[in-house]
């Protein structure tokens, strides 16, 4: 989780992420994936429109396993799960997520109170020439 955070997130999430060795660090980690989540914008593709089982296809045909781990506002840990039961337990609520498959690599984030899904892959999507490095949901609404 800690390589997604740190591959994907602007930096001051690696604040965020060094508190999670507490347990109130980790609740506060959790719970800010539900507000505004500043990411690198060249790995981020929007997925809001795509079902639980069109976001599964696509991220198996990314090269995801079976097994992910899901970090999710209102769990009371982080949770190995598989990959389908993560993405349906996401997909329905509107609690912020982050379901990391491949550390570092790829990732599906939820934020912006289940109002914004975003996949996150560590292959840059071209970027327009006035488009900002970094991408804050909370500004762009």
């Amino acid at each position: 989780m800690g390589a997604a955070v740190h591959a994907f997130f602007d930096g001051r999430w690696s604040l965020f992420l060094a508190g999670r060795v507490s347990t109130r660090g980790r609740e506060d980690f959790r719970r800010r994936l539900s507000g505004p989540v500043e990411v690198k914008r060249e790995f981020c593709t929007p997925v809001d429109g795509l079902s639980d089982g069109e976001l599964y296809d696509l991220l198996v045909s990314l090269g995801a396993p079976d097994g992910c781990v899901l970090v999710k506002d209102g769990l009371v840990e982080d949770e190995l799960t598989s990959l389908r039961s993560a993405l349906r337990r996401v997909c329905v609520s509107r609690e912020g997520a982050l379901i990391s498959c491949i550390p570092g690599r790829l990732a599906v984030l939820q934020c912006d109170c289940g109002r914004t899904r975003l996949l996150l892959r560590a292959v840059p999507r071209p970027q327009s020439a006035n488009e900002p490095s970094t991408h804050d949901e909370g500004t762009n609404r």
